[in-house]
């Protein structure tokens, strides 16, 4: 089956930014954390700076990798639903409420998420020894876990939608 730029676009190039993402972060903040224990514990010269620059690379892997969670629809759900409702379609509709609920969930912490990151920009808050922009570290909540996770609890919501009031088929994702 051919897919379509979006399909692709959805499930396959923006999930393998966010992975490539989640590394090219977690490489330096790995490093940070490491040189720090090393000079602090075994030099005693702790620095007072890693702190400070290590925010940005642990913001921005923790956001994208929310983010991913919701692409790969492993977030922390309730999992109880498929346990206590046997019907499929009471269990469709459930899935779909609980799917509308955490969009909404989703709209807000993106709308929090832009706000933050406007003021940010607007005020410019640095960090107290290096005078590094935290704009650079928070601008991960509004871009990444507001924008690419918001953005697959909405693909969810709608395939589930697709199937409980239009009978089709779930999307595949990737491919598959």
């Amino acid at each position: 089956m051919n897919s379509t730029w979006l399909d692709r676009m959805l499930f396959r190039w923006l999930p393998s930014f966010m992975r490539i993402l989640m590394v090219v972060a977690a490489v330096p903040l790995i490093l940070l954390v490491f040189a720090q224990v090393w000079l602090r514990y075994v030099f005693q010269l702790p620095l007072l700076w890693v702190e400070e620059v290590a925010i940005t690379p642990a913001f921005w892997m923790y956001m994208t990798g929310a983010a991913y969670a919701a692409y790969d629809k492993s977030h922390i759900r309730i999992g109880v639903l498929d346990l206590a409702i046997k019907n499929a379609r009471r269990l469709l509709t459930a899935k779909f409420i609980a799917s509308a609920i955490t969009l909404c969930l989703a709209a807000l912490f993106l709308s929090w998420g832009f706000n933050f990151f406007v003021e940010d920009l607007q005020s410019g808050p640095q960090t107290a020894t290096l005078r590094y922009p935290l704009v650079y570290a928070r601008s991960s909540f509004f871009l990444s876990a507001g924008i690419l996770g918001g953005l697959y609890f909405l693909v969810d919501t709608i395939d589930l939608a697709r199937q409980l009031f239009w009978h089709k088929e779930p999307l595949k994702k990737g491919g598959e």
